[in-house]
């Protein structure tokens, strides 16, 4: 048996059930375990063996040294921040496989140093929040030779959208693996993989995908499973 140990989103039960469900339907006989500052249940991560970094309210802009930009912020919750913070650190110490989405990234980011930006139209960007384009959905083009290739076997494809931050400078040992067409980057990995545990971030929802099946869902799931059987052998 493989568990998953979630991150709290902080919404309703059903977004955190989109999580969960993104496990076991492509990891066979995952348990999902809920990380959450708000039941206290930090210590949980013991028992696991991977780590989902999920999605949800805004980073603190303190955290990566921008605090005026916290006009721009929304559904901040700092006690959530340091929360995973320290989450991050546990599973780097345990050599735990990693998966960002959205916040989830930006958060692993901002945790090695990088920062945010705290909004990305205000910065000239058009608008990837859900609803205001056409399926919330848009076109990425993965870097080549990154191991983000190497999991979604393609160089380009479509994933959905829903945030209004993103990754600005790019935090210590980390790469930018992917972005969308309008130059946003859309998935980060280490940079030198060696000796570290496998991380893999990204800007879109593998969990809210109409294809759940293809590359850019699935085969993310699939290749963190394999990282925790492969940890699991040595």
């Amino acid at each position: 048996m493989m568990i998953i140990g979630i991150t709290d989103p902080m919404r309703d039960v059903a977004t955190y059930e989109m999580y969960a469900a993104l496990a076991r339907r492509w990891i066979p006989g995952a348990e999902a375990q809920i990380l959450s500052c708000v039941t206290g249940t930090f210590s949980e991560i013991e028992r696991c063996d991977v780590l989902l970094l999920t999605g949800g309210g805004d980073v603190h802009p303190k955290f990566y040294g921008r605090d005026e930009d916290t006009v721009f912020a929304r559904e901040v919750k700092i006690g959530r921040d340091m929360f995973e913070f320290d989450v991050i650190r546990e599973a780097m110490e345990r050599g735990m496989p990693v998966l960002g989405i959205c916040r989830g990234a930006q958060v692993f980011n901002v945790a090695m140093g990088g920062s945010l930006i705290p909004d990305i139209e205000m910065a000239g960007f058009k608008s990837h929040r859900l609803g205001d384009d056409p399926g919330g959905v848009h076109g990425v083009k993965v870097t080549s030779g990154s191991i983000l290739q190497g999991v979604v076997g393609v160089k380009e494809g479509t994933v959905n959208s829903s945030h209004h931050q993103a990754v600005d400078a790019v935090g210590r040992g980390l790469r930018v693996a992917a972005r969308s067409e309008d130059g946003i980057i859309e998935a980060l990995e280490w940079d030198d993989p060696a000796g570290k545990p496998f991380v893999l971030l990204v800007q879109w929802h593998p969990e809210r995908m109409s294809d759940t099946a293809g590359p850019f869902s699935r085969n993310i799931v699939e290749r963190i499973a394999s990282e925790v059987r492969a940890v699991r052998t040595l």
